[in-house]
């Protein structure tokens, strides 16, 4: 395994982010769609990690159901990848903080991860079993108190309320960096990005790093998709990509940026709903 990825957040860091396959994918195919990911790995000379979102649908309790592989199972599938793993975690649904607990220790502990995306849930107005991703940020810095290797992650909405606010507070309870939603357009991003910045700067806080994300999107499957994902597409773009005649490739990165990754086994990009509180 190279250099920790904590290491690369003060630089200009390239993720690929994979989401897992289905849990109903046939073993053939999780064995060919992982041998497809560790090729597109080996072939991106700068990358800095690969990160493995934990992919659910919520109902309209809130309640979820997971229709993918669980990240850390997934990892476990990839293998040594030469970069490290960032893996994610939905704490809203963690019935308990001791279970919070418990998955910390053991992904730290039993199974090597030093990197983490600690993700909210879907709607604000749900009231759900687990932690706050602040109160979760705060779990999982105590609990790893001492290592200088491990790297925590959350997400940001640049189409929230507060959203400013929001990227402070986590910031304060250990964020080291943000991942966005699939972006299409500047903005509103680039004035969220700003008035962090000036927020930190005038309250002598060391900003978190944030990755912005970047994705193919090559015919309409592709739009519906992330419109039924709340990804935030422009509504005047839907008509070139389907106009267009040329397709995208299967990755997309760029410097400072994540890669989304689309493999043959269907749309792989995801994007996190509201990422509550």
């Amino acid at each position: 395994m190279g250099r920790p990825f904590r290491e690369a957040l003060a630089s200009t860091p390239v993720v690929l982010e994979i989401v897992p396959p289905g849990r109903r994918v046939s073993e053939k195919s999780v064995n060919a769609f992982v041998e497809r990911v560790r090729d597109s790995v080996r072939s991106l000379e700068n990358l800095n990690g690969v990160n493995i979102p934990e992919v659910l649908e919520e109902n309209h309790a809130g309640q979820p159901f997971y229709r993918d592989l669980d990240p850390r199972d997934f990892a476990a599938l990839l293998g040594d990848l030469g970069v490290d793993p960032i893996v994610n975690k939905v704490v809203a649904h963690v019935p308990s903080e001791p279970v919070l607990r418990r998955w910390i220790r053991e992904s730290v502990e039993d199974h090597g991860f030093r990197n983490f995306v600690l993700v909210g849930g879907n709607s604000s107005r749900a009231r759900y079993p687990g932690p706050s991703v602040v109160e979760a940020n705060r779990i999982l810095r105590t609990l790893t108190k001492g290592r200088d290797d491990i790297a925590l992650g959350n997400i940001t909405i640049a189409e929230r309320d507060h959203e400013v606010d929001r990227l402070v507070e986590k910031t304060r309870a250990g964020c080291d960096f943000f991942t966005t939603q699939v972006l299409f357009e500047a903005e509103p991003m680039a004035t969220v990005l700003r008035a962090y910045g000036r927020r930190c700067s005038s309250q002598n806080l060391k900003p978190a790093t944030v990755l912005l994300s970047f994705a193919p999107v090559s015919d309409y499957q592709d739009i519906e998709f992330l419109v039924r994902s709340r990804t935030g597409v422009p509504r005047g773009r839907t008509h070139v990509v389907v106009a267009s005649p040329r397709r995208c490739g299967p990755i997309a990165t760029a410097r400072s940026a994540r890669g989304e990754y689309r493999g043959g086994l269907g749309p792989q990009l995801r994007s996190r709903g509201a990422d509550g509180p």
